[in-house]
């Protein structure tokens, strides 16, 4: 037999320090491993930190800018259920028998300050030939004194909701910068009449309105008429009316505008329009838009005029002073600058186009209406109707509403602070009319929930969990 080697039995020492020094090198791989896969989480945190940053801001501003939505209540509202709106008749060119000059100065001025359709056609030599007026206040020509005659004189007829009605009793006399107006469920009835502002609950013609004028007065013949129908707590309208014919039809369409309560919580410049107890004293819409285009007219013309609404100018641009204000009374040689700039003093239009040389611009008066008001659109027409010997002589106006029912549309929040912070953007989805359509409105804690994976109730377990006290039972 052959000899048999012998080898040593490792000790049991040297097994168990082979076994620990492998299970220390693979404990260290597995720590280096979770190491890695633990930094590996932090650039991904910090991304997914920074989209949930940005998407909140996003969200931020839907709440901050587009926070309203305006949309249509009802397509059935009676005509029954607004005001009426009121009527301003104003002569706007007439033909004097005593005094052909001061008419036509008149004739000059209104056309002028009104924008009339004439306006467009005058030239410079119209504006130099009445030089020896050096102020057109026309309250102090005698032409202005011929003007103010009774009621009973200067209206035929007068018809409220197909009812013959004493036109002294519908109408009121107002002295006004551009001359002598008729105002009818104006604020020159409030606290006279009881039933102010009147209504109607039917449509078409004569159903509302319906006047007959003489157009040969005592000492003047009117030639061309100007009607305005804005809202009777209001002293403009949406749009003037110009005529010289005999008849005069003015169907309205009115919009009807309602906001909730809970639109109070934006300001003013973001809803863009005020509630009844926020209006500043004195601070009509009419009035705020008449200041602006009031003074905007005036610092280009470098003038004063003594309206009957104050108006504030600024100070800076006025120069070559002639009264104790530091400013030159206007005449009718500044006619021409007012004439270039094309603005009538009494437009309701809440932006002032200033283009110049092929370059748009714009002024924003700022002036806001009240979240709860009614516009009233007009589509007027005329019709000659001197053929007929009965009509020779005198002016129809007849102001009604074209259809019983009109919109009515309300203002409502869409996205509230509770909104932003916490609500699921699934019950946000809405289709809006403005601004334009957008699918969904995020949260903070969807966004939050959606990105991160977080909630307030995990984020709340998680500081728990650092208390002995409040840690939960194995296996819980």
């Amino acid at each position: 037999m052959s000899a048999t080697a012998w080898k040593p039995e490792p000790s049991s020492g040297d097994n168990d320090d082979d076994h620990e020094e492998s299970k220390k090198q693979k404990k260290e791989e597995a720590s280096g491993w979770v190491a890695t896969r633990r930094y590996a989480r932090i650039p991904l945190k910090i991304i997914a930190a920074l989209v949930t940053v940005y998407v909140c801001m996003l969200s931020s501003e839907r709440y901050f800018y587009y926070w309203v939505q305006t949309s249509i209540e009802r397509t059935d509202m009676h005509v029954s259920e607004i005001d009426f709106p009121a009527v301003t008749i104003i002569p706007i060119h007439i033909r004097s028998l005593q005094d052909g000059n001061l008419s036509k100065a008149y004739n000059l001025v209104q056309s002028v300050i009104w924008q009339t359709p004439m306006s467009a056609r005058l030239t410079e030599d119209n504006f130099t030939e009445f030089d020896d007026l050096d102020s057109w206040d026309m309250s102090t020509w005698s032409i202005y004194q011929s003007l103010q005659i009774s009621c009973q004189h200067f209206f035929i007829e007068c018809q409220w909701r197909r009812q013959a009605v004493n036109c002294c009793d519908l109408f009121r006399p107002t002295k006004t910068f551009n001359g002598y107006a008729y105002e009818f469920n104006s604020l020159v009835s409030s606290g006279k009449v009881d039933t102010w502002p009147w209504s109607v609950a039917a449509s078409g013609s004569k159903s509302g309105l319906y006047v007959k004028i003489k157009r040969q007065q005592s000492v003047y013949t009117l030639n061309t008429l100007g009607v305005i129908v804005h809202e009777p707590t209001q002293l403009l309208g949406m749009s003037i009316d110009y005529s010289s014919e005999d008849r005069i039809v003015v169907p309205v369409e009115p919009l009807r505008f309602t906001a909730e309560v809970e639109v109070r919580a934006r300001p003013v410049q973001m809803r863009r329009c005020y509630f009844a107890n926020e209006i500043p004293e004195g601070r009509s819409r009419s009035e705020c838009i008449y200041k602006c285009h009031f003074n905007y007219i005036l610092s280009k013309c470098n003038c004063s005029l003594e309206l009957p609404v104050k108006a504030t100018l600024d100070e800076g641009n006025i120069t070559d002073a002639k009264e104790s204000n530091g400013r030159r009374i206007c005449g009718v040689k500044d006619l021409s600058c007012f004439n270039k700039y094309k603005l009538s003093l009494f437009s309701m239009s809440n932006i002032i186009e200033e283009s110049r040389d092929n370059v748009f611009t714009t002024v924003d008066c700022g002036c806001f209406p009240q979240c709860d008001h009614t516009q009233y659109h007009t589509s007027t027409y005329t019709e000659k109707l001197s053929t007929h010997s009965t009509h020779g002589s005198e002016i129809e106006i007849d102001v009604y509403f074209q259809e019983e029912t009109l919109f009515s549309y309300r203002s409502v929040l869409r996205f509230t602070l509770i909104d932003l912070m916490g609500e699921s953007g699934i019950n946000h989805m809405r289709v809006e009319m403005y601004p334009p359509p957008y699918l969904l409105v995020v949260s903070f804690g969807g966004i939050a929930g959606l990105i991160m994976g977080i909630s307030v109730l995990g984020c709340f377990n998680k500081i728990l969990d650092h208390f002995a006290c409040c840690r939960p039972p194995p296996g819980f």
